[in-house]
């Protein structure tokens, strides 16, 4: 329950930020008809990584617009952050990140001190963030396959 508090704050906060920044920049407005995160992470790809799947009832998944078209969903336990330009750096910002195959063009992976796995990824269209909460006695690690999994369910959803 912590972790799901602490979420909401920290969304919360992130949210109101990325509004404020979005006025500023000229990027998409709330009402706007961009790209829509929350179309491509449904319910099924969520459920294999709840814990306890009727809190995703509790908490629907949340559409985040961001600047340049781009948009991100947060849905329990899982954000995923969608940019329409594929981007020219399929570079690992630092040493943390791992480059892994199966997952786009490019991408990858960390664990973010074992609180979230991380998984960037790349398409000819679309560059891609997905962060996962690591439950409590796994590690980011054990979880890389299912991640690598959804990141391809993701894949096949992008407009």
């Amino acid at each position: 329950m912590r972790r799901v508090v602490s979420s909401l704050l920290i969304v919360g906060y992130v949210s109101g930020s990325a509004a404020a920044f979005q006025g500023r920049s000229g990027g998409a407005a709330a009402g706007d008809a961009g790209m829509k995160a929350c179309a491509v992470l449904t319910k099924d790809l969520v459920l294999p990584f709840a814990q306890n799947p009727k809190l995703l009832d509790m908490f629907p998944p949340e559409e985040e617009p961001m600047a340049g078209g781009g948009a991100a969903c947060e849905y329990g336990i899982v954000r995923l952050q969608i940019s329409p330009a594929p981007g020219a750096k399929r570079i690992a910002p630092d040493k943390e990140w791992q480059s892994i195959s199966g997952a786009g063009e490019a991408a990858f992976f960390r664990s973010n001190r074992n609180r979230y796995a991380e998984l960037m990824f790349w398409t000819a269209t679309h560059y891609l963030t997905l962060q996962v909460s690591v439950p409590t006695g796994s590690t980011a690690e054990a979880m890389k396959p299912k991640i690598i999994t959804l990141a391809n369910q993701v894949i096949t959803k992008l407009p």
